[in-house]
């Protein structure tokens, strides 16, 4: 899990898609996954130290640029993988039985560390294909996804008012607080991030253009959650809920993913986070009294 993590710090914060092309000594031409990109002077970088427009033959000092972007993101991307393991090794300790309800009786350590991992080589994937931009999204971008995520909860919270979910729906608090950041980690590295690294490996093997499988992938991808949720809810919900509740989280998976697209991991990471710690950490903190319980 270390060297994933580290070597990440040399992937997440710069796109993809660039591989070498020549190897003496002076400038270095290295060809993107489509044949068009030219990057890098000088020293002939880490194979994983890919770049993308910020690459210039003519001014090394750009591809400097793009790689202390790298290294910034890249440790904002380690910690939230590593953070993640933390707190499910904590709450494992504390109280194994609050993933019950989503792993069963795997062992939650195991089943965040193994995601974590998986994610970080998904990541590592799509970074050599190009298939997502890995560049780091500004602070204020990634603020306003997380604020996006958490407007998107308005509508749900509207139908729990109206009865459409069970009682037992979240982690309760104070165990939340640890809980769904960590399962964030999961859910994006299972339904988007493993699936589109499958997907952009089988890309390699057709004569599909690049675009047009990038698309066809983020509709899979957007498809894997909002299935699942609801056949998981055919038997706890009303049949409209249910529905709406396939549409919403369909929308939700697609700006997700164009999130993931034009500003990175950590912008698709707080924007799902933002949506949990209004739906799960905050309502879920209310609904139980006050749906269920006669009041607050």
């Amino acid at each position: 899990m270390q060297r994933h993590a580290g070597t990440l710090l040399n992937v997440i914060g710069q796109s993809a898609g660039c591989r070498k092309q020549v190897g003496r000594p002076g400038p270095k031409i290295w060809v993107g996954s489509d044949g068009a990109r030219t990057c890098r002077y000088g020293k002939l970088p880490d194979p994983l130290d890919l770049t993308n427009g910020n690459c210039d033959l003519e001014n090394p000092q750009v591809g400097q640029v793009g790689r202390s972007e790298s290294a910034r993101v890249g440790v904002a991307a380690a910690a939230i993988f590593l953070f993640a393991v933390a707190a499910s090794a904590v709450l494992s300790w504390a109280n194994g039985n609050v993933y019950r309800f989503l792993f069963g009786e795997l062992n939650p350590l195991m089943v965040t560390a193994a995601a974590a991992f998986l994610g970080v080589a998904a990541l590592q994937r799509l970074a050599r294909l190009g298939w997502f931009q890995a560049e780091g999204a500004s602070g204020r971008s990634v603020a306003l996804t997380s604020v996006l995520g958490a407007v998107l909860t308005v509508p749900v919270i509207v139908v729990d008012l109206f009865g459409g979910f069970p009682a037992e729906l979240n982690a309760r608090f104070p165990a939340s607080i640890l809980f769904y950041p960590s399962i964030a980690v999961v859910a994006e590295s299972a339904f988007h991030l493993v699936p589109l690294a499958l997907m952009a490996t089988m890309w390699r093997w057709t004569s599909l253009e690049l675009s047009r499988a990038r698309l066809f992938a983020i509709g899979i991808a957007a498809l894997i959650e909002p299935v699942l949720q609801v056949v998981w809810g055919s038997e706890m919900s009303p049949t409209w809920a249910n529905t709406y509740v396939g549409i919403h989280l369909l929308v939700f998976n697609l700006v997700a993913l164009v999130i993931f697209r034009r500003s990175g991991f950590v912008a698709l990471y707080t924007f799902r986070v933002g949506y949990y710690f209004i739906w799960h950490i905050t309502w879920g903190y209310f609904r139980l009294p006050l749906l269920f319980e006669g009041g607050i």
